[in-house]
């Protein structure tokens, strides 16, 4: 089965992803914007997404995706630098992150995604908007500023959740450190 998807949401999709297999529906390639699933057994497996550091390639990422997959998870798909695994639940809890500084660590990845296309979508939106105010014969500019005006917008609430969950874990962190 294939479904339509958008996510600017790690958390929410990874939460949808494991909702389906709940139903039965085994998660198996995302391509933007469809997600596949394959029919199977209610609630055997319980799925984790991660945004690997850098590009997801090179000798760490695959240092890290072979400790993981030596554990005993499978690793579903990569693209880029953005991975699903898998594992089943007769094994236990499954977490990717068994302290809040790695999970820190990841949050500031995902921020800094978000921030960096925010960020560079308003200087586009910015550039683009200005060019049409001076030449109104270049219509297409009018109509990349306001896509990229679109995109920013689309990415502050994304944005702002992912600065509230970096708070939240600064707060554990110093928790513990006193």
């Amino acid at each position: 089965m294939r479904k339509f998807k958008i996510f600017l949401d790690d958390a929410k999709e990874e939460q949808w992803i494991n909702d389906m297999a709940t139903e039965g529906w085994y998660f198996q390639s995302f391509h933007f914007p469809f997600y596949t699933f394959a029919k199977g057994e209610p609630g055997e497996y319980e799925y984790r997404s991660e945004m690997l550091e850098g590009f997801g390639y090179g000798k760490a990422a695959n240092e890290y995706l072979d400790f993981v997959q030596s554990t005993g998870v499978e690793v579903v798909q990569k693209r880029f630098n953005w991975v699903y695994f898998r594992q089943h639940k007769s094994k236990g809890d499954f977490e990717l992150y068994s302290d809040p500084v790695s999970k820190l660590s990841y949050i500031n990845r995902i921020y800094t995604l978000y921030g960096t296309v925010a960020v560079l979508n308003l200087v586009f939106a910015l550039f683009n908007g200005v060019i049409s105010v001076f030449d109104n014969s270049l219509h297409f500019n009018s109509f990349i500023a306001g896509l990229n005006t679109g995109v920013f917008i689309a990415l502050i609430y994304p944005l702002a959740k992912t600065v509230y969950r970096k708070q939240n874990l600064k707060r554990e962190i110093a928790l513990y450190e006193n």
